[in-house]
């Protein structure tokens, strides 16, 4: 009863030798068998030390009942046939098992055959056995469950194959070892799957932190290069050179300033999947480096937005510098025009006066065409 229970009944004769030593321990034993629920009928201690066969054998299958076969639980039916659906399911897929019973569909020995190929293909080759060999089907079953599984050694061949209808008692008995074993087999195989999920997502988790601080390093870089480039940034004095710069801005803002946007917003989301992912697996809250916060991002992103306006203002001011300087140039050589004879005027060349500019020069060719055709 220790081994079938894992608990212990206190003190007993270990070597009875008397008569009362036997029946203390006989009674010992039983009254452990009620205080577990298990209901006895006319079952006593002298039965048990007398060798009563009947009443032994009785007693032996409500023990096999209780400890071995009454926790196999299939969908709430009772442990006959939580079994019997057990080994159905097992073998559906086995043209030539149908377990009906724990009788005569057994002695083929094809089902427990099935039962290995399922659970263990890696120690028995289905298809190549030979269907219509029983006894060696059985024989092999039974030794690869013993020797490969522990599966201990209840039946012989004999007790299922020569035999018409083997008793039905001592195939649930075996059958339910087979149950417990590939059960337990399969409880191993869940919890190893199970580390293994969540290895891979703690994997995945890592990946993400590492893949959010990249990000972030390469974003605060780029902007802060950025905006030295704008600070290192110099006018050449032409009015091609701002109109360029001016188109360079723009395009920043149309397609890498957009870029910047996305990723910040990408950011921020794949921070919080990373939090919520540590807090389902109940792991210490990941935290960015300091220097990599989302804080820190702000402030950056905050004195791009600073050096942006000043950029586009400066841009602005050279333009309408270069334009007013345009306008003026362009009175002066009106003026200039007044003074000067005509002839005097188309021999000018537009190097040789003082303008800055491109522009201003395209101004004095057009004034100057301006003026033959007056």
């Amino acid at each position: 009863m220790e081994c079938l229970s894992d608990e212990s009944l206190g003190r007993y004769a270990a070597k009875p030798k008397l008569r009362v030593q036997r029946f203390e321990n006989a009674n010992l034993s039983l009254d452990f068998i009620k205080s577990r629920g298990i209901q006895m009928t006319n079952i006593g201690a002298e039965d048990v030390v007398d060798g009563n066969p009947k009443i032994t054998l009785g007693l032996i299958w409500t023990l096999i009942l209780r400890f071995t076969i009454s926790d196999i639980n299939e969908e709430g039916m009772t442990a006959k046939e939580g079994l019997l659906l057990w080994c159905q399911r097992k073998t559906a897929c086995y043209d030539e098992v149908e377990v009906r019973n724990f009788t005569d569909c057994w002695n083929d020995g094809l089902a427990f055959c099935a039962l290995l190929d399922i659970h263990r293909p890696d120690l028995i080759d289905y298809d190549a056995l030979d269907k219509n060999d029983h006894r060696g089907n059985m024989q092999m079953a039974f030794d690869i469950a013993s020797k490969e599984i522990g599966i201990p050694a209840l039946l012989d061949v004999e007790d299922v194959c020569d035999v018409a209808k083997p008793d039905e008692r001592s195939l649930m008995t075996y059958i339910a070892y087979w149950f417990h074993a590939f059960s337990q087999m399969e409880k191993v195989e869940n919890a190893g799957r199970r580390v293994e999920k969540f290895v891979n997502n703690m994997q995945g988790a890592w990946s993400m932190q590492s893949d959010f601080e990249r990000r972030m390093r390469e974003l605060l870089m780029a902007i802060k290069e950025q905006g030295v480039s704008w600070k290192k940034s110099k006018f050449e004095g032409t009015y091609v050179d701002a109109k360029k710069q001016a188109a360079d801005f723009s395009q920043y803002k149309r397609g890498q300033k957009r870029e910047w946007v996305a990723e910040k917003s990408d950011l921020a989301a794949l921070l919080g999947n990373i939090k919520t992912k540590m807090s389902t697996y109940r792991l210490r809250a990941y935290e960015p480096p300091p220097e990599l916060r989302l804080s820190v991002l702000e402030q950056e992103w905050a004195t791009l937005v600073k050096a942006e306006i000043t950029r586009g203002q400066l841009i602005n001011e050279t333009i309408r510098e270069y334009d007013i300087l345009s306008i003026l140039i362009f009175h002066a050589l009106t003026l200039l025009a007044l003074k000067m004879p005509f002839a005097s005027l188309l021999l000018i060349k537009p190097m040789t006066l003082p303008l800055h500019s491109i522009r201003c020069n395209w101004l004095f060719l057009d004034w100057k065409e301006r003026l033959k055709i007056s």
